[in-house]
């Protein structure tokens, strides 16, 4: 990992990589896990170490390169391209964390992968210096990559009610993986489910979602600004530029289909790309993946931008954001969908990659974090000055 690389070099390497995780897709899907030999150049690459804090030997990119380098990698394989979103999205939260922690993770191996499983699915009882933990943690996406990982336990109110996410830095050494992963979309990515039981973690090693929402940092520094970003905000955005990139990957089959000239079944027309109908969904598809991906970028620039200023988003601003996930997640399935118009039925055969990538699209577009009705309701009742349906937006 060469850690002068410069911000566009990063991209350029990951774009680079494109062809070998495009051969190794289906083995991907098929071993419901990230390919090794794609897994091995994604992490020599130093791609999942871009939001990790230069002190701790990563690259703290901004959040247009996050997305750029997620979006590159899913235009090889979804399942690439998701591993970097989720190990950024958790790395970024060493940030946060003073530097005892950031030793724990990094001291010893710069190179250490960073994931985490935020929903409070487990149990963590306070003990003398920290927590002891318990539960299983669905959706560990990147669980056979990551050495360490967040996972979170529910605190709660004197009622029982939920008041906060407590997240727990652990070894992934002291988890069980219990082979739980089996789905139609984002198959490769091999989101199984992490067990632990009497885990203790150390209270510098825990931190709550309130905190994260808050800004509120631990970090011994002053001098990473990025990290001064509403992370809760920004990190999605690493889920749409990897849907972009999939769209862009069913796009760049959809025209080689083409290119062979062949012939529409039920029409006078021998080759395609002289059928005006198709020519018209292939510039639409075009025009639906550039929305896309320029919601992202806004969104993205808008926040780059507020941590170079050294102002904090309003919540209006912070809300066009969601806004702006929204927009992304539904353009591109829109694109998909005018896709397989143009593939047929073939589209559907399972030999055909297309079907695998659309499969994924749905699946990872449906994400909680860029849930699109709710972010357009959030959005809206900025607008409005009403109050808020999410505490952290």
């Amino acid at each position: 990992m060469d850690l002068a690389l410069t911000n566009a070099e990063l991209v350029r390497n990951a774009r680079a990589l494109r062809p070998l995780l495009r051969a190794n897709a289906e083995e991907s899907a098929k071993n419901r896990r990230l390919a090794q030999e794609s897994a091995a150049a994604v992490r020599s690459g130093g791609f999942l170490q871009s939001l990790v804090p230069r002190r701790c030997g990563g690259h703290e990119v901004d959040i247009q390169t996050y997305c750029e380098i997620c979006e590159e990698l899913a235009r090889g394989d979804s399942a690439a391209g998701w591993l970097a979103m989720v190990a950024n999205s958790s790395a970024s939260l060493m940030g946060l964390m003073p530097d005892k922690t950031r030793d724990d993770v990094f001291g010893s191996d710069p190179r250490a992968v960073v994931i985490g499983q935020w929903a409070p699915t487990a149990n963590a009882t306070a003990v003398e210096g920290g927590w002891i933990l318990a539960g299983k943690w669905p959706w560990a996406s990147g669980c056979f990559e990551a050495q360490w990982s967040f996972v979170g336990s529910a605190v709660l109110d004197a009622s029982g009610a939920l008041t906060d996410v407590r997240l727990a830095l652990v070894p992934t050494s002291e988890l069980k993986i219990e082979d739980t992963w089996y789905v139609a979309g984002m198959a490769g990515t091999g989101s199984n489910t992490f067990v632990g039981k009497d885990i203790f973690v150390p209270e510098h090693r825990t931190m709550l979602i309130s905190e994260m929402i808050s800004g509120f940092s631990r970090s011994d520094h002053s001098d990473e600004p990025l990290y001064r970003a509403p992370l809760i905000t920004a990190l999605p955005l690493g889920i749409c530029a990897a849907a972009v990139g999939m769209a862009e990957a069913a796009f760049d089959l959809t025209l080689e289909n083409l290119e062979r000239g062949r012939p529409i079944v039920t029409s006078l027309y021998t080759d395609a790309r002289q059928s005006p109908s198709y020519q018209l969904n292939l510039a639409d598809t075009r025009g639906l993946i550039d929305s896309a991906r320029l919601h992202t970028m806004r969104a993205a620039s808008d926040i780059d931008r507020s941590v170079s200023d050294g102002t904090s988003m309003t919540d209006l601003e912070r809300a066009r954001v969601r806004l702006d996930a929204a927009v992304a997640q539904k353009r591109v399935r829109e694109a998909v969908d005018l896709l397989l118009n143009i593939g047929g039925a073939s589209v559907f055969m399972l030999t055909n990659p297309i079907q695998r990538i659309w499969r994924d699209l749905e699946t990872c577009t449906r994400h909680a974090y860029i849930n699109g009705d709710i972010g357009r309701e959030i959005y809206a009742r900025a607008l409005l000055n009403l109050d808020q349906v999410s505490a952290g937006f």
